[in-house]
């Protein structure tokens, strides 16, 4: 008579409900060795994959095995693939079995270990479910990159979305109640006006409810626009479908905000009836009454003349080259010294290499979740066909590192395609403070307001041949700073800065009098 183990094995609780149960594979077994004349002593049954037999009641029957040496003579299952569902795995093992003395039999698969041919017949029981298994999974595969190619959305549906069937009964998407708050997101993140999360915290008071990172990836996700962005897969290439389902907003909208996330549109001028005349309409305000100055044209014996003046009501009035001449002036008084220029761009170079390092390390480490992702969603799928996880688990599963993959593919895309590009823009700024005159005079009015408004943050007030401001740039304010300061921090009191001659020799925002 033989001592044998009964070796039983499931993958989940609810395969144990559709007949291939445990209880089903442990009464044949039983029934076997008694017919057999057998001696069962011990049984043990698992809830785990075959793929390895890292399952935890395997491993008690290895400790079982080694801690009794010599007492038992066999395992049995009732199938192959009840113990393992991996080729070359399951030869290792029972070669390891063997040097135990202990061989394995399939009841319903025997196979006599005296006869070498046999090997190929053990083969084919052991690879036949891995093969399986892996068609199924490259057919399912293959099934969702052909819905995505006709542009059919196939997994979750991302914010601004929800999952709906058309008249074949298919999935397709259709849009949610918060739709019309993902358009004004693009609407206003197109003006160029607004820093994401800001955007993002706006757009949360008014019912989105969504993350920072989230947010993000909606900005650079083409679906919105009505295009499906298929990965590449082995041999084929990476590319873009036209989708099915609604778009929400327009693809020139979806692309305005690209440019705008890669820094390639330009602001809008805040002030659209800024003439070419008048670049400081929109950020002067009046020293007597404090209101708006605006700005327009009159006749007179020389011609047309341009004036900054106030509202009706105020007196406040003069002409433009006033103004503009006044501006120049502070400008040209700016001079950086090489020194100091240099120091800052050595510092701020040292700065981006590390911060490409850093880019490198994310990416790799981005890559590295994207592919645990993948391969934790092809196990899902190798169970679905394989029965071995339930359909709604799957689902529920596959949503979620769906949607995980699509946004790490996107930002690993995004760090790929950033180029710093810091050290040519320090050098451009550079030049920019040691030459403001030549740049301002020569900038469209677009670039002109731009500068102006990066160099304030708040409004200007003129009055007697002067400025002054409330809040100068801070950052400008310590390459650039000086004694005379930008102006007045409040009426009558005039702002100083700490001492900083070795960078600039400037003589402040007031004109100079000599």
């Amino acid at each position: 008579m033989a001592n044998v183990i009964i070796y039983t094995r499931v993958s989940t609780d609810e395969q144990a409900e559709k007949g291939y149960s445990l209880r089903d594979q442990k009464a044949k077994l039983e029934n076997y060795c008694t017919d057999k004349g057998f001696v069962i002593i011990k049984h043990f049954q698992d809830e785990h994959s075959a793929k390895t037999f890292e399952r935890p009641e395997y491993q008690k029957m290895l400790e079982f095995i080694r801690a009794n040496k010599g007492f038992v003579d066999k395992i049995l299952v009732q199938k192959w693939d009840r113990f393992s569902r991996n080729l070359s795995g399951a030869l290792n093992m029972i070669t390891l079995l063997r040097s135990l003395k202990i061989e394995v039999e399939a009841i319903e698969q025997p196979l006599d270990n005296d006869i070498p041919e046999n090997l190929i017949m053990q083969a084919i029981y052991l690879a036949t479910p891995q093969v399986e298994n892996a068609r199924r999974s490259l057919n399912t595969t293959n099934g969702m990159r052909k819905a995505l190619k006709e542009g059919r959305w196939v997994s979750t549906a991302p914010i601004g979305y929800k999952n709906a069937r058309d008249t074949f009964n298919k999935p397709i998407l259709v849009k949610s109640d918060v739709a019309e708050l993902i358009k004004k997101s693009f609407e206003r993140f197109a003006t160029g006006t607004y820093q994401i999360d800001v955007l993002r915290r706006q757009m949360n008071k008014e019912g989105l409810n969504i993350s920072k990172n989230r947010f993000w990836v909606l900005l650079r996700d083409p679906i919105y626009c009505g295009k499906i962005k298929v990965k590449a897969y082995r041999s084929e290439p990476e590319e873009i479908v036209t989708a099915l389902h609604e778009p929400i907003i327009s693809e020139e909208l979806f692309f305005e905000v690209q440019n705008v996330l890669n820094g390639k549109k330009k602001i809008t001028a805040k002030y659209s009836k800024t003439r070419e005349e008048l670049p400081l309409r929109g950020y002067l305000v009046c020293s007597c009454c404090g209101k708006n100055l605006t700005g327009s044209s009159s006749l007179g014996n020389g011609g047309k003349y341009f004036y900054y003046h106030c509202q009706k009501g105020c007196k406040e009035r003069y002409l433009n080259d006033i103004a503009h001449d006044a501006l120049m002036k502070w400008f040209s008084s700016i001079s950086i010294k090489p020194e100091i220029a240099q120091l800052y761009l050595a510092v701020m170079d040292d700065i981006f290499k590390s911060n490409e390092g850093d880019r490198y390390s994310e990416i790799m480490r981005l890559e590295a979740d994207f592919d645990k992702r993948m391969t934790m969603m092809d196990k899902a799928a190798e169970k679905l066909v394989n029965d071995e996880l339930d359909k709604y688990a799957y689902k529920r599963l596959k949503e979620n590192l769906t949607r995980e993959c699509n946004e790490i593919r996107l930002r690993i895309d995004q760090l790929k395609r950033a180029e710093s590009g810091f050290d040519e823009y320090c050098r451009y700024g550079i030049s920019l403070l040691s030459n403001l005159p030549y740049y301002y005079s020569n900038a469209t009015l677009e670039g002109k307001q731009k500068m102006l408004g990066l160099i304030f943050p708040e409004k200007l007030v003129f009055g007697n041949g002067k400025y002054r401001t409330t809040q100068p740039n801070e950052i400008l304010t310590m390459l650039c700073n000086n004694n005379n300061s930008f102006g007045e921090k409040k009426k009558g009191q005039e702002a100083k800065f700490s001492d900083l001659s070795l960078m600039v020799t400037p003589e402040g925002l007031e004109p100079s009098t000599h």
